[in-house]
């Protein structure tokens, strides 16, 4: 008898399998969060699986186009996660059965967990690109940046805010070349700056602790692989690192 079950839904719009959205969302996520949960299964007592066919150790026990069926043994629970696609849509249901007092426990306190997780890493599995973006805004805003600002030899771009007018200030890095100054926004159009700059391509780079005045041009017919190669090598490995749609921008000094 189930004593537990759960149904998560999202809109999906493209062809891929049910193993294959079972692959994304587990095995598809970032790295501390496989860890996580791979952490929490064995604690709910689960053997996970090393031998194929096995989504991130759960044991493939069907497979078919529109619907695949996870289980691990444990000595606390019995758990199958079906994984099932539909015309537009992805749904993930979870079934749990206690076979001991201790099974009823830890799945207690693991459930109000696992309703919280699964949502997100469909939302992942669904846009990695988009939820990378994300979380790498998320740490640059509240984090890095405001450190970085504060560096007197950081390289500043200044742009004016597109909707409040406002200077707004960018750490990056790139090399100045002559009259140019040379450098490749990790998000390209998703980036405020890159946005500001379509806006108003007037701005100024902060060089070696002095303000330049110049003119941004957006350049995506350039090679932005072959860019970083010119450009610092330290600051490059980060853009290569976190960037999900790089953009190549040349600033013209005008000074």
């Amino acid at each position: 008898m189930v004593d537990y079950t759960t149904e998560i839904a999202r809109p999906r719009d493209d062809q891929r399998t049910a193993e294959q959205w079972a692959r994304a969302t587990w095995e598809g996520a970032p790295r501390g969060m496989r860890w996580f949960l791979r952490t929490g299964w064995r604690l709910l007592g689960f053997r996970l699986a090393t031998a194929q066919p096995q989504v991130l150790g759960w044991q493939v026990v069907t497979s078919e186009p529109r619907k695949v069926v996870l289980e691990a043994p444990s000595p606390l629970i019995e758990s199958r996660n079906v994984v099932e696609t539909g015309e537009a849509s992805v749904r993930w249901t979870t079934t749990v059965e206690y076979r001991n007092a201790p099974g009823r426990v830890l799945w207690s306190l693991a459930a109000p967990i696992h309703t919280g997780v699964i949502p997100r890493l469909l939302e992942h599995a669904a846009d990695p690109v988009r939820s990378k973006h994300r979380r790498v805004i998320r740490f640059q805003k509240r984090i890095l940046n405001p450190i970085l600002r504060r560096m007197p030899g950081q390289i500043l771009l200044e742009t004016t805010g597109r909707v409040s007018g406002r200077p707004r200030h960018t750490p990056l890095g790139g090399r100045r070349t002559g009259d140019e100054f040379w450098l490749v926004s990790e998000h390209g159009e998703r980036s405020q700056y890159v946005r500001n700059i379509r806006a108003n391509p007037r701005v100024r780079v902060r060089l070696h602790g002095r303000w330049h005045p110049g003119v941004a041009h957006l350049l995506p017919e350039d090679d932005p692989i072959a860019r970083l190669r010119t450009l610092p090598r330290f600051n490059s490995s980060g853009v290569r690192a976190v960037g999900t749609n790089l953009l190549t921008i040349r600033v013209d000094l005008t000074d």
